[in-house]
Formats: structure tokens, sequence, C-alpha cells
């Protein structure tokens, strides 16, 4: 990873440096030819004074063609002087006098305006230059010089291999620093990595950290939440599968232990044998029940977010509950009445709701007193539906009532096994309700009763459903 990482930033890093090589390299052309000009246009500044006023009038002046020709050769370069006419009348090379020349440049000479320029493509520097009267104000002609400059002129070889060496210099700096900061990018990713593959794998059981970056840190915390999220789902299965392996076997081991008494007592008598199998079938029973709310949870696991929404009068669904558990209910003597404060259609679950309402109220008459009872109350409340199940049974004690939700959790383990309890009624009554997006709550006191409060809202809307579907 460190190799590719160092291959890109040096590919991207060093990718502008042939354009920054040739930029700096003109720069030190343009900063070498403002030099050059500098000093032409001094010295074209020195000749033009040195010009006498006469060399206008008197072409063929010694001492002028003198002065012409040692400023040529000082630059190598040619110099014209033309007058206000824009006749030549002078030439270094003697080849164009009396031909016309025109200009931009002349023409802003002839009012008094200087000018200097380098052409980089015909590679050349020119000047031109006034050349005033003895008043100094009027122009009697121009100086117009123009000298062949190269690049090699302008930059030496010297320059050209310092400033070469500098930029390989800072490529090799660039290097260094890209490959330590890869490194130091790097390390901590690798770090990481590394304790996470060991975390994988089972090698390491201490939590990641790794605080060289924010990023890196706040990845390494990410990590350890999901660890620790993953330990407390696996701690729970294992209590799951250990807590349904002893539920399901207490029943078998009873049904043994009845069915060996009554093997080593041939014979015993007849009521003996209806009492033992009595109890084998209560058995029977007990462990059909778990199963059945096994199945009902491993069906709400594997559905979760899935809902079938429809119209519900929840009033009649409740009054189809109370009568299908109405021969529950006069076995154990508890009178079972429902309140409809208003009339109440919500867009939900029906199947869900109607599992929900089951258990609480099932619940309600299992762990009721003898001539108890159970109010029952739907109503409307902030766009939810509100449904109350109130009993008179023996309560949950007040540091328990938070633990009843738990799978297998029971307030009283030795009276749920004589009612036939899995412990997972609650469980199933939360995971249907929340699918719902609703809540349900218990309020209880011990020796008194219990009240389970289930809220959902009126309109369950499938989009707010996490990870799910709604049909």
């Amino acid at each position: 990873m460190r190799l590719w990482l160092v291959l890109a930033f040096m590919f991207i890093s060093l990718l502008p440096m042939p354009f920054l090589t040739m930029l700096t390299l003109r720069s030190y052309e343009r900063s070498m030819s403002d030099v050059y000009l500098s000093g032409m246009l001094g010295e074209s500044h020195v000749l033009a004074d040195q010009l006498s006023e006469s060399f206008i009038w008197n072409k063929q002046s010694d001492e002028a063609t003198v002065l012409l020709n040692q400023y040529a050769n000082m630059y190598h370069a040619r110099v014209l002087v033309v007058d206000t006419s824009y006749e030549i009348i002078a030439d270094s090379f003697g080849e164009d006098i009396g031909h016309t020349m025109v200009s931009h440049e002349i023409s802003r000479a002839v009012e008094g305006t200087e000018s200097s320029r380098y052409d980089r493509e015909n590679g050349c520097i020119q000047t031109v230059v006034p050349l005033f009267g003895s008043d100094q104000k009027s122009v009697m002609a121009v100086l117009w010089t123009k000298s062949p400059v190269s690049f090699s002129d302008l930059v030496s070889a010297d320059a050209h291999d310092f400033i070469m060496m500098i930029l390989i210099g800072a490529c090799a700096v660039l290097i260094l620093m890209i490959y330590f900061f890869t490194y130091v990018i790097v390390h901590p990713v690798n770090k990481l990595k590394r304790q996470m593959d060991e975390a994988a794998h089972g090698l390491r059981d201490q939590e990641l950290k790794v605080s060289a970056f924010n990023e890196t840190a706040q990845m390494a915390d990410s990590f350890n939440v999901l660890k620790n999220q993953y330990e407390v789902i696996d701690n729970s299965r294992s209590e799951f599968v250990a807590n349904v392996s002893h539920e399901l076997k207490t029943p078998i081991a009873s049904m043994k232990v009845l069915a060996d008494s009554l093997l080593q007592m041939p014979d015993a008598p007849a009521e003996l044998y209806r009492e033992f199998l009595q109890d084998i079938v209560s058995q029977l029973d007990r462990e059909t029940a778990i199963i059945d709310d096994l199945l009902a949870l491993v069906k709400l696991d594997r559905k979760t977010g899935i809902l079938h929404l429809s119209d519900v009068n929840v009033n009649k669904m409740l009054e189809r509950l109370i009568k299908q558990l109405g021969p529950l209910a006069h076995v154990k003597g508890v009178s079972v009445t429902l309140e409809s404060h208003r009339n109440v259609t919500a867009h939900i679950d029906e199947v869900k709701l109607n599992l929900a309402c089951m258990n609480v109220i099932e619940n309600a008459i299992k762990y009721n007193r003898e001539s108890g009872s159970i109010r029952i109350s739907v109503d409307i409340e902030e766009q939810q539906c509100v449904i109350i199940c109130a009993d008179t049974g023996y309560g949950i004690p007040k540091d328990e009532v938070d633990k009843v939700f738990e799978r297998f959790y029971r307030v009283d383990k030795s009276h749920s096994q004589q009612m036939g309890g899995s412990g997972l009624g609650l469980s199933i009554v939360r995971q249907a309700v929340e699918m719902m997006d609703g809540t349900v709550s218990i309020a209880s006191k011990e020796g008194t009763g219990t009240i389970v409060t289930i809220r959902v809202p009126l309109t369950v809307n499938a989009g707010t459903i996490k990870g799910g579907e709604a049909s």
C-alpha cells in the first residue's frame, strides 16, 4: 500500500516539474533581458547625447560615424539614425541610407517618447531613442538600435546548470518529504488494519488504540463500538441458546423421571398411572408452549421491518381476543372487561398487534389472583392508538420491572413453570409493537397488580420502518 501511495504522490507532485522548470527559465530569461535592455538603453542615451546637432545636417560627419560603429560593435547591433521625415540618414551597415523607415516605435520617438522591447520569437532587443536639439525639447532625429540576442546570451550555461541543480534538489527533497509523509499517513492505517485483523481472528481482546490522526482514532472508536456490539450480540446469542437448551431440557427431564418411576412400579394402581400421565401431558404442553413462542420469535426476527398494513377496527379485534381467551379466564375465575372510550380504527399490521395484545392479556390472566379482574381500555391520544391492560395480579418487584422484556426472564420462576410460562411472551410483545414504530411500557406494584400500556401510531408509515418493507 505504501509503495503505491508513494508512487501516486510522486507522480502527482512531479508531473508539474517540467512546466515549473520552463517557467523558472522563462522568468530568469525575462529578468536577464530586462538587465540587457536597461544597459543597452543607457548606452543609447549616451550615444544620443554625443551625437552633435551638426550630424543632422552633415551626414558625412566622421565623428558621428565612429560613434555609431563603436556602439554597433559593442552590442553586435545594427544602428540607424532616422530623421523626422522618416528618412534613414545613417546606417551602421551602410545599406539603407536614403530609404524611408516607418514604424510605431519611430513615430513615438519623433514625438519624444523612447521605447525598448525584447522580441523572443525573432531573438533580438530593440531600442528607439529620440535625438533632441540644443534646446533639449525639439526632436531632430531618432536613434534606432536592433541587437540579436539568443537564449544562450541571456541564460548562460552556468546559470542554466545552476537552475537545473536547484530544481533537481527540490525534486529530491520533495520525494523525501513524500516518502516521510506517506509513512506518517500509512503507518497508523497499517497499524489499525493489523489490529483489526488480530481482532477478526480472535487474537486480540483489547480495544483498538490508534491516535495518530483524528480520522484513524475515529475509525478505531467506530470499530470498538462495532466490536462491543458484536460481543453483546454474541453473548446474548450464547445465553439465548443456553436458556433454550435449559428450558427444553427441563420438561424432558421431568417426563423421563415420571416415566422411569412408572417403569419401576409395574404393580402401581391405575390412579397413580393416571396422575403421572397427567403430569407428563402437562410437561408436554409446557414444551409445546415454549416451542410455539420460539417459533413466533423466529418469525419476527426473520421478518423484521416487513409489515402487512391494513385498516383495523381495534375495538372489535380486542373483543375477539377476550372471547378467545374467555375459557382460560373462566378456569381462573378472572373477569375481563373492555372499556372502549371511542371507536378506534388504525392503519396497522393486525397480526402483530393481535399477537402482542394476546400475550399481554394471557399473562394478565395466568398471573392474576383467583377471582381477580382485568380491565382493558382502548383510546386515542396524540394520533396514537393506546391500549391499556390493568390487572389485579401479584405484581412485579420494582427492581425487576425493566428486566421482564428480556428473553426467558421470569419474575417468579417456580410460579411461571406451574403456569406453563416460557419467559418469552413480553419479548414477543415488545418486538411486535416496535416493528410498528410503537412503544410498550409496564407499571407495576408488587402485591397490587400490573398495568401494561401499548402505543402504536394510528397510521403506521411503511417508509419509516427501518430496513424493511410493507405490503
